[in-house]
C-alpha cells in the first residue's frame, strides 16, 4: 500500500509518498499495541470495509471470548472484526488462531437474540469512547439499525448470519491462504490490510485496502427465514438431549440438528431401524401466532412410516399428544400459548417443553424403532 500527498494542490503533478508509520509494540517505550489500531477503527468504521457498517460492541465478554469489535452490515448480519497488530500471525495470535478465534466468536453469536444484542449495544453505548452519532442518538440498536440504513427492519431480521474480518497491518500469505480456502467453501470471511502513515506536511493517516473478498450478494439472503428464537432452541434441546442420546444414536447433538436458525428446527435420529423420513421438530414462533409446539413430521414420501404413527395413534393420544390428518408437517403435535418473549426465558417453560419434546421422541421411537 502506497500513499501520496500532492505537493501543490493547484498543480498536483508533483507529490511526495508518505512514509509508513507502523504502530509501535505495547511492550516497548510509548508503545500502542493492539489499542491503538482498534481506536482508529472504532472511531472510524467505514474504513473497515468498502460498505457502511454500524458498530454496537467493543471488547464484548462472549462464551468463547473477547472480539475486538462487532458490527451490523445493511442486511442485518453480524460482522466480527479481530485485530492484530503488525502481521496477521505474529505475536501473540498464531497462524491458526488468527483465522479460528473469530469462527469462535461467531460460533457464540450465532445463538445470540435480538435482547442479547441489544444488552452489547446498551453495553458500548456507556462507555467512555467515541460512538457513531447514530449510536449516541438512538438507545436501542434496532431503531439505530433502521436510522443508520434507513430501513425498517424487525428484531427477528438481525444477525441471521455472521461475517469475519481480520484486520492486520499485514496480511500474510498463510492468512490469506487460509482465508480463501474457507471463504470459497462456504464461509464469509474477508482480510483487510490498515496501516498509519506520516505525510510530509506532518500529519498523520491511516490507508486499507481489503486483499481477501467475495461478492456482497453473498451477504445478502433472499428472503430471511421465519423467525424463530435461537436461545430458547437451544436451551430445550440442550436439556433433552442427555435424556435421547441414545436413542438418536449419536454422541453429540451437531450432526442432528437441523434448521437452528429458524423457526421450526428438528432433530433426526440415527437409529438403525427408525425411518429416515421421521424428524422430531420444535416449532417456536414468538412473532406471529405465539405458539410453541413440538412435533413428529414426515420430509419425504414415507407413507408407511405416517401410517405407523396412526397405527400407534393411542399410545401419543393417552400421553396429551394429539394425532392429526396431515401426510408430512405436524402428525403428532402438542402446543403451548405464550404471550411474549419473556415466557421463553422461564426456566419452569423451559424444562416443562423439553420434557415434553424428550417424551415424544421416546414414544416415536418406540412405535417406529420395532
Amino acid at each position: 500500500m502506497r500513499i501520496y500527498q500532492f505537493d501543490d494542490v493547484d498543480s498536483p503533478q508533483n507529490t511526495t509518498e508518505a512514509k509508513s508509520d507502523p504502530i509501535i509494540p505495547a511492550g516497548e517505550e510509548d508503545g500502542e499495541g493492539e489499542a491503538e489500531l482498534e481506536r482508529w477503527l472504532n472511531e472510524t468504521p467505514e474504513a473497515i470495509l468498502d460498505e457502511p457498517i454500524l458498530l454496537f460492541a467493543r471488547q464484548p465478554s462472549l462464551s468463547t471470548g473477547i472480539p475486538d469489535l462487532l458490527g451490523l452490515d445493511r442486511y442485518g448480519n453480524v460482522v466480527v472484526v479481530e485485530l492484530k497488530r503488525g502481521d496477521s500471525g505474529s505475536g501473540s495470535a498464531s497462524e491458526a488462531s488468527i483465522i479460528s478465534q473469530p469462527q469462535l466468536y461467531a460460533q457464540s453469536l450465532d445463538r445470540y437474540d435480538y435482547n442479547d444484542l441489544d444488552n452489547l449495544y446498551s453495553e458500548y453505548r456507556g462507555k467512555e469512547w467515541s460512538v457513531q452519532d447514530v449510536v449516541g442518538e438512538h438507545s436501542s440498536l434496532l431503531t439505530a439499525f433502521n436510522a443508520f440504513f434507513e430501513t425498517d427492519a424487525k428484531p427477528w431480521e438481525l444477525n441471521q448470519t455472521q461475517r469475519l474480518v481480520i484486520v492486520a497491518e499485514s496480511i500474510t500469505g498463510q492468512t490469506r491462504d487460509s482465508a480463501r480456502w474457507l471463504r470459497d467453501r462456504g464461509l464469509d470471511i474477508q482480510c483487510v490490510e490498515v496501516q498509519r502513515f506520516q505525510f510530509p506536511s506532518g500529519r498523520s493517516g491511516f490507508g486499507a485496502v481489503t486483499v481477501i473478498d467475495y461478492d456482497e450478494s453473498r451477504s445478502q439472503l433472499s428472503a430471511p427465514s421465519k423467525p424463530g428464537d435461537r436461545v430458547f432452541t437451544t436451551n430445550v434441546f440442550t436439556r433433552a438431549f442427555p435424556d435421547i442420546q441414545g436413542l438418536l444414536s449419536v454422541q453429540s447433538i451437531d450432526p442432528v440438528l437441523g434448521n437452528l436458525s429458524t423457526n421450526y428446527p428438528y432433530l433426526e435420529t440415527r437409529a438403525e431401524t427408525h425411518p429416515d423420513s421421521i424428524r422430531y421438530a420444535l416449532r417456536v414462533n414468538p412473532y406471529d401466532d405465539q405458539e410453541i409446539k413440538v412435533a413428529i413430521d414426515s420430509s419425504g414420501n414415507d407413507s408407511g412410516a405416517v401410517e405407523s404413527l396412526r397405527k400407534h395413534s393411542s399410545k401419543f393420544e393417552c400421553r396429551g399428544f394429539t394425532v392429526s390428518s396431515r401426510t408430512s408437517m405436524r402428525i403428532i403435535v402438542d402446543t403451548w400459548d405464550i404471550e411474549c418473549i419473556k415466557d421463553l426465558r422461564d426456566d419452569a417453560f423451559i424444562h416443562r417443553v423439553a420434557e415434553r419434546y424428550a417424551e415424544l421422541v421416546k414414544i416415536g421411537h418406540q412405535v417406529l424403532s420395532t
